[in-house]
């Protein structure tokens, strides 16, 4: 076996065995200072999306990390699919220095990626199902049919999150919990009744669109419905699920619109397409129906299924 001395917290320990077997519990920390050891095992908690950034090329970014921290690092195999790596380690600096250097990785990788999950407010009712219909019917010779939004899918979305971890999942649900019981105030014990009407598009070339949705207006005229998702992003961004300096898909003021055509969302035909005459005074169909929204809910947009909402839904606030 071999053996030499390093230092440790201010003194030098001799003795200390490279070659004994180490068994972990998942645990954030255990200690290895009897016979033949010293040092600790510790375990960093990091989503295992993120530990192939961890792990580079070749393993170049884990050689580097490990170069520069004096620790060595064990990034789980993907099938494993565990959140955290371990991490052993002679004192706590170098601990302390890994911890920076991994954080700051994932979050590089995290800022490039796109949002996981989106808290929404879905839009529907018979009217305004069947009045999509009817402008899906209108809007065929102009653009490609997966262009138009699905009425079981019509929503507004207050905000987008990216949340690549059980516990991070399970994070963004703890906040919205804690968050409900202010829904009421915002609301003023109201319903928020309202219609889907009026048709705008998010540039300024109607020759040239991507995006056209239609305004939701309340008939009480307030700006319920407007607090309301201007308090929930600011209460995750408190929290720190909500990035609003480098999410760009976040801002405090919530534009709230009702998307209708998006090319975005199939590869097939044009990518944009010319909306002059849908924008025009001469355009038949602009008022969609009433509605009541009734709840506010966090999806996935990884996974979707035909039930009403079209999304997986993993947590429903009630609005009413």
């Amino acid at each position: 076996k071999q053996w030499y001395q390093r230092r440790v917290r201010g003194t030098w320990t001799a003795d200390v065995y490279e070659d004994e077997p180490i068994t972990c519990k998942l645990s954030s920390e255990e200690s290895k200072s009897g016979k033949g050891a010293s040092f600790k095992i510790t375990h960093l908690e990091t989503p295992s999306y993120f530990h192939k950034y961890l792990v580079g090329r070749g393993g170049a970014v884990k050689k580097r990390l490990e170069n520069e921290t004096g620790t060595e690092i064990t990034i789980p195999k993907p099938y494993e699919n565990k959140d955290s790596i371990q991490v052993k380690h002679w004192d706590e600096d170098s601990l302390a220095s890994l911890e920076i250097r991994v954080n700051d990785t994932v979050e590089r990788a995290r800022r490039q990626e796109r949002p996981t999950h989106f808290i929404s407010i879905p839009v529907y009712s018979n009217a305004i199902s069947e009045n999509l219909g009817k402008f899906e019917d209108l809007v065929q010779e102009m653009i490609h049919p997966h262009h138009v939004q699905n009425p079981e899918k019509l929503h507004l979305t207050v905000s987008v999150l990216k949340l690549f971890s059980k516990n991070e999942i399970e994070a963004a649900i703890s906040a919205l919990n804690e968050f409900a019981p202010r829904i009421p105030y915002i609301l003023c014990g109201r319903p928020l009744r309202g219609s889907l009407k009026n048709l705008e598009i998010m540039n300024d070339e109607p020759d040239s669109v991507r995006v056209l949705y239609s305004e939701v207006t309340l008939t009480d005229e307030s700006d319920r419905l407007q607090q309301l998702a201007d308090q929930c992003l600011e209460f995750l961004i408190e929290k720190g699920l909500v990035d609003e300096h480098t999410d760009t898909h976040n801002r405090k003021d919530v534009k709230l619109h009702c998307t209708l055509i998006n090319t975005r969302w199939t590869g097939s035909g044009p990518q944009t397409f010319d909306a002059t005459q849908i924008l025009s005074d001469d355009w038949e169909l602009t008022n969609f129906g009433d509605f009541v929204l009734e709840k506010m809910q966090l999806n996935s947009m990884q996974k979707e299924h035909k039930g009403k909402e079209g999304y997986e839904s993993l947590l429903t606030l009630k609005l009413v």
